[in-house]
């Protein structure tokens, strides 16, 4: 598995109550999908790194966010699966 962040927990901890366990699924599922990604905090939101920038995630007052970065390497994943 890669490198997880104690600051990813931090930051999920200070989430609101519904965001936090949206946060933690999605940080499994990324770590389940693409186990060699490491956790870092950029822009002061968690992200995932993979030979890159790969993902990253973040909470609102009353929403969650998720995107990925770069699209010539979802296209590869997407071919992969």
């Amino acid at each position: 598995m890669g490198k997880k962040d104690r600051r990813v927990d931090a930051y999920i901890a200070r989430s609101a109550d519904f965001a936090k366990p949206i946060l933690k699924h999605l940080r499994e599922l990324v770590h389940h999908g693409c186990p060699e990604s490491e956790e870092t905090i950029k822009w002061g939101f968690p992200s995932f790194d993979y030979k890159g920038p790969f993902c990253s995630m973040a909470a609102f007052k009353q929403h969650c966010v998720f995107g990925f970065w770069n699209a010539g390497f979802n296209e590869q994943v997407q071919h992969v699966g």
